[in-house]
């Protein structure tokens, strides 16, 4: 049972916390600040600092290139290294951006900003834009602008929930097998994945994914009946 103290402070803490229609007037997204897509990534880029140092590098390389080029033995040197270091550049870059963020806390804020606001529809874009915030102050990420999109911010929360489900069925069916298995072949997830991860080691994480799963699934059948209120759906 809550003392007196305990609950004034719950609902001083509800009360400093916008709702999510207020929340939506000031939420900037990716989609909303940029023209385009492709301005959005030259942002990042811009913002990248290890792909701009690979940049500036080769910049400076096709520079000496064109400085020394009727020096033979050095323009050679020169275009090596100028295609090292692209080399880099697309390992730095593939590194950066093809990695999804996979911080523990993370995926907790992610789980609980579904359990606490019910997001369906334009309220994804609330959980990105709060999310964004997070990693930027974090310093998980460079820019406050990691998800484009609400539906991008959707799109990671339903991959998230793949595949821990994913993992979580291939090792209940694979018990059998356990005896026999590899330690390499055991640590790996679907698609190779090591990492959605210690979530279902963790009772309290695994708790935190299977309400958030059936709180989103609600949310989204609420949002489709609001939709076609006509449809009698399910």
């Amino acid at each position: 049972m809550q003392t007196p103290s305990e609950n004034t402070d719950v609902k001083m803490d509800t009360l400093d916390e916008p709702s999510a229609h207020l929340i939506e007037e000031n939420v900037a997204l990716p989609e909303d600040t940029f023209s385009s897509h492709l301005s959005y990534v030259l942002y990042e880029i811009a913002h990248c600092k290890p792909i701009m140092f690979m940049i500036i590098i080769i910049v400076s390389l096709i520079s000496l290139i064109v400085l020394f080029h009727d020096n033979d033995g050095c323009t050679v040197i020169l275009v090596m290294s100028l295609i090292v270091a692209s080399m880099a550049l697309m390992v730095v870059a593939a590194f950066t951006f093809g990695k999804a963020i996979t911080e523990q806390e993370f995926m907790i804020k992610l789980l609980v900003e579904v359990i606490a606001r019910k997001p369906a529809g334009k309220e994804w874009g609330t959980v990105a834009y709060n999310m964004n915030q997070y990693l930027f102050m974090k310093r998980l990420w460079y820019t406050p602008y990691y998800f484009y999109s609400g539906k991008k911010c959707h799109e990671f929360f339903t991959t998230l929930i793949k595949e821990v489900n994913s993992g979580s069925h291939s090792d209940s069916s694979s018990n059998s097998a356990e005896d026999t298995q590899s330690p390499v072949s055991a640590g790996k997830t679907s698609n190779g994945l090591n990492n959605f991860y210690s979530i279902r080691s963790d009772p309290i994480l695994m708790a935190y994914v299977l309400k958030a799963t059936q709180i989103e699934k609600e949310a989204q059948s609420e949002y489709w009946r609001k939709q076609y209120p006509d449809a009698d759906l399910p």
